[in-house]
């Protein structure tokens, strides 16, 4: 099988497991695929960034609290404030991480500890944002709108990039990055939210910020796996690498996105007074 059917069949897997999880209405379904989804990507990080050297089972642990924090925050974005009491065991996990580190490799501790708390906000805690759109009445189209604008971001980049690309975007990060392609994924992910979103002002500011927080996203996980010698985060999905792989864009996107949906209400709310 050639690598670009392989990267096809898994891709076409890939985006209908996602739209599965988003669009059946089952709760179930979203948290066992987004939380499948968090445990792989907690676990490549700590690959990725080198640690537990020799201790796999930290990894698990590791893993599976932002799994939980995911599943906590899903829960509480749901059912509300009355249920915060949940996040408990998770602060009991943070301090889990401190007395750990006590007998860890002293010279290695301070990095380490540093990689794993932010593993966990970087992706449990931003892939947990997406739990205030999916439970929400008002804005659950947004996060569907996310993940579409984001392919479309990734293909109109393909394709312009591929076409016309010769200025190069960042090449000590990403050398095939052109700024043909950013600008082509850029209008590919405004389209992408117009149509989604409706033809106004706040969706195409929302298929901008899309574009650019993906492109950040996108380069940061570059610039790790630069710095590490690694060419995929993972082998998980063939054709395509790891998880992380898939979901750098996202894991910039939704906190961004995040922050302009509030600007946008705070300045409703201003305007209308």
């Amino acid at each position: 099988m050639s690598n670009l059917i392989k990267r096809a069949i898994f891709g076409g897997l890939y985006v209908g497991l996602i739209l599965a999880a988003l669009l059946l209405g089952s709760h179930t379904l979203y948290m066992v695929v987004f939380g499948v989804i968090v445990f792989l990507g907690t676990w490549e990080w700590s690959n990725l960034v080198s640690t537990h050297r020799i201790y796999p089972l930290r990894r698990i642990v590791d893993a599976s609290a932002g799994v939980y924090l995911f599943w906590v925050t899903h829960t509480i974005a749901d059912g509300g404030p009355n249920y915060l009491m949940f996040l408990l065991p998770y602060a009991g996990y943070l301090l889990y991480l401190l007395v750990r580190s006590i007998y860890s490799e002293r010279e290695l501790m301070p990095g380490d500890l540093a990689k794993v708390f932010f593993g966990q906000i970087y992706v449990a805690g931003f892939m947990s944002i997406a739990n205030i759109y999916y439970t929400s009445t008002t804005t659950p189209l947004l996060l569907l709108t996310v993940f579409v604008a984001i392919w479309a971001n990734d293909t109109g980049a393909y394709l312009a990039g591929s076409t016309f690309g010769k200025h190069k975007l960042f090449p000590s990060v990403s050398p095939k990055k052109s700024w043909e392609g950013f600008f082509g994924g850029f209008v590919a992910s405004i389209i992408a939210a117009g149509l989604l979103l409706g033809w106004k002002p706040s969706s195409l500011v929302f298929g901008a910020v899309i574009s650019i927080a993906a492109t950040w996203g996108d380069l940061f996980e570059s610039m790790i796996k630069r710095q590490v010698g690694v060419k995929d985060s993972g082998n998980i999905i063939p054709g395509h690498g790891g998880i992380l792989d898939r979901i750098d864009s996202l894991l910039l996107v939704l906190p961004f996105v995040a922050l302009v949906e509030w600007a946008i209400h705070i300045y409703q709310e201003l305007h209308l007074l």
